[in-house]
């Protein structure tokens, strides 16, 4: 492998945003899973690849459940960001996050999948490195519920599967989306056999696409 000063810069900042979350945890104590820094989660770069590539007037309103820090959330380009979580550890953490990165505009509220409703229709709701915690019978109800009330007409919801041995849930895609209605694909694969995949609500012609201030 051939070492490049890029490589040796990337490396430095990974080890530079370790010791900031592991400092950050001395105050604060979320799972120490977070302290893994953003670029060492390659499928959760994938999905903010895929989500940055979405047409302008598809990067409204973004909700991530399970947000952790912020990393997926926090280097979206969207005009809303919202991020849900049901440690308040991890949003006391992520707030901070945000503020010491100079991350842009986010809010950051207690949620608790499945049993909690969310408020408002998002462009996309991203639901990634968790679900592997939660049996399928109540991931396909919450997930249903979700994509039903709270996703756009054209918007998305994104998740991800595992299917490596030593996952408590290692989910089906077919299950969790197939009954949804809407068009479901495959956008990123990664070790530990995790598939992300996206499914996207069919457009309602009769009210227009949603108008993105961007473009006004």
């Amino acid at each position: 492998m051939q070492i490049t000063p890029q490589r040796i810069i990337r490396a430095a900042g990974n080890r530079a945003e370790v010791a900031f979350r592991s400092l950050l945890r001395l105050f604060i104590p979320f799972d120490p899973w977070h302290r893994m820094p953003l670029a060492a989660k390659d499928y959760a770069v994938g999905i903010i690849e895929h989500l940055n590539a979405l047409p302008p007037h598809r990067r409204g309103r973004v909700a991530d459940i399970g947000c952790g820090l912020g990393d997926i959330l926090l280097n979206l380009d969207f005009e809303e960001r919202f991020g849900f979580d049901s440690d308040p550890a991890a949003l006391r953490a992520a707030e901070i996050v945000r503020r010491s990165h100079r991350r842009g505009n986010a809010r950051f509220a207690a949620f608790s999948f499945p049993e909690d409703r969310l408020g408002g229709l998002f462009d996309a709701i991203v639901m990634a490195g968790w679900l592997h915690g939660i049996p399928p019978g109540s991931s396909r109800r919450g997930i249903g519920r979700l994509f039903a009330d709270n996703v756009r007409p054209g918007g998305c919801l994104v998740i991800d599967t595992v299917s490596k041995n030593g996952y408590p849930h290692r989910h089906d895609a077919a299950f969790l989306l197939g009954k949804l209605g809407g068009n479901v694909e495959q956008i990123g694969a990664y070790p530990c056999g995790r598939r992300v995949w996206k499914v996207t609500k069919e457009p309602d012609y009769r009210v227009g696409p949603h108008i993105s201030r961007r473009s006004q």
